[in-house]
């Protein structure tokens, strides 16, 4: 990745770039956002592969959002992060929306693309102080686990009960008086996830947590998953005043807290899979191709099933381009569906999903956000694609590649992990965790902290099963964090 002009490389201070030359282009940057995804997924690609230069560069990123674009201290919103900035610019505080909207040809005057200066995203300090804290669990560095709080503390010091056209926080808010800007978000699953973290490890203000969680998640259940006003997650879009612009990030990324925490909503199977229908209904639909989309692949309409695959739109009103990073997502939430019930229908439309998602990768290792696109994007192209092949790989572990070693999932934070030919060992978070792995051999011996783990017939209780036919090993253990298997 070539340095940009600012002596940064261009991830830090844009978020397209141009595929000929790498450099970054001029369209706001989303570093909040952008982040948190990139933790997600250089987290989960570090457990796959044992190669901690993804840690390093997700290090970068949180280190420099940290030192630049932190809202400063005495504001009415202290110490979170800002969600977008001007293109190339070393500090963030927002990006210039009267500038992005006249180079939109929108209206004149500030509409809203790139937030404006000193407006923050409250969403997006719930994504990354998310971010924050899972570094935090890999490397025990208090500087995250404090940055996390204080995304929390301002979090839970700003909720609202919310409404119709009122979410638990606004969309868009000025940081240092806290005056809204735009009152409306459906993605209060972000916040939530980052209190029940907090909450889970006792950590903070926990009377006030408990109260902002649950006053999200009423809202959430009573309003987005009975009436689908799905709207309001993207930075570089301009106001949805009247709730029109709807998106599938934010009802996908619920649907999937509902499937990994069933617990949480005895209603889960109905809602989410009146959640998938939804995104299916919404997004994988035929939309007019643009101009450009004619021209490079001599069609008139992106169709809404390509090849078998249901192709995901991005959002109604902005957007509908089929991109592989959200048709990625919706194939992993099929994919954690199938899991979840054993209905073989969502794993063959998750099957279709992430391999019509696979075209967006060219062999050079770039990867565009769409069939015909000039600019390519951090977040649909990195980001918020390779998470989303982690997941599904753990949900289905036979889809990860034969006679290789992975470590494909874990329900904690895998600190270290190392493989051989017949051996693979691994640190986790949490004592109390498990694991899914896709094996090269067969194992006869699994420790956790140098005691011998079960094998076991099935994970009702604590050891390892491993499924001979298509190499998968399952563990879990409940007083141990490092892990070693052995083999033959």
């Amino acid at each position: 990745m070539p340095q940009e002009s600012n002596g940064l490389r261009a991830y830090l201070t844009h978020s397209t770039f141009d595929p000929s030359t790498l450099h970054g282009t001029d369209w706001p940057h989303h570093p909040a956002g952008l982040y948190a995804m990139f933790v997600d997924s250089g987290l989960a690609y570090y457990a796959y592969s044992g190669d901690s230069i993804v840690l390093d560069r997700v290090r970068e990123m949180l280190d420099y959002q940290l030192l630049h674009g932190a809202t400063p201290a005495g504001w009415d919103w202290a110490g979170v992060p800002y969600a977008s900035s001007d293109a190339g610019a070393r500090e963030y505080f927002g990006a210039d929306d009267t500038y992005y909207c006249a180079k939109e040809g929108r209206v004149s005057g500030a509409c809203g693309v790139g937030d404006g200066h000193y407006v923050i995203e409250p969403d997006k300090v719930g994504e990354l102080g998310l971010g924050y804290l899972k570094f935090y669990e890999l490397n025990g560095e208090a500087k995250y686990r404090d940055a996390a709080i204080a995304c929390a503390n301002a979090l839970a010091s700003h909720v609202r009960a919310g409404d119709l056209t009122h979410s638990p926080w606004p969309f868009r808010v000025f940081a240092h008086t806290n005056v809204v800007r735009e009152e409306y978000t459906s993605d209060a699953i972000a916040p939530i996830k980052l209190f029940d973290e907090l909450l889970r490890l006792r950590l903070e203000d926990v009377a006030a947590y408990q109260r902002a969680r649950k006053l999200a998640w009423d809202w959430m259940m009573s309003f987005p998953v009975k009436n689908n006003l799905w709207g309001a997650y993207f930075e570089d879009v301009s106001f949805d005043r009247n709730l029109e612009n709807w998106n599938q990030y934010c009802a996908l990324e619920a649907a999937r807290h509902l499937l990994l925490h069933p617990e949480s909503d005895p209603e889960w199977k109905t809602h989410v899979l009146a959640l998938i229908t939804w995104v299916e209904k919404s997004f994988a639909v035929d939309v007019k191709a643009t101009e450009h989309y004619r021209w490079v692949q001599q069609e008139p309409v992106q169709y809404g099933q390509q090849w078998g695959a249901n192709a995901i739109s991005e959002q109604t009103r902005d957007d509908m381009n089929k991109m592989g990073s959200h048709t990625s997502r919706y194939a992993s939430l099929c994919a954690l569906w199938y899991e979840k019930t054993g209905d073989d229908n969502f794993k063959e439309k998750a099957f279709r999903s992430f391999n019509w998602a696979t075209y967006m990768a060219h062999e050079d290792g770039l990867i565009t956000e769409a069939m015909a696109e000039d600019d390519f994007w951090y977040s649909d192209g990195y980001a918020d694609y390779i998470r989303h092949f982690m997941a599904g790989m753990g949900s289905v572990p036979e889809w990860a590649p034969p006679q290789e070693n992975h470590l494909l999932r874990s329900s904690s934070i895998v600190q270290k992990v190392s493989y051989d030919a017949a051996e693979v060992r691994y640190t986790t978070f949490d004592s109390d965790a498990s694991e899914v792995l896709r094996l090269a051999f067969r194992p006869n011996r699994v420790t956790a902290d140098g005691s011998a783990l079960r094998e076991q017939q099935d994970l009702d209780q604590e050891g390892w099963a491993f499924d001979s036919a298509k190499g998968v090993l399952r563990v879990w253990h409940q007083r141990a964090k490092n892990i070693v298997i052995s083999g033959r």
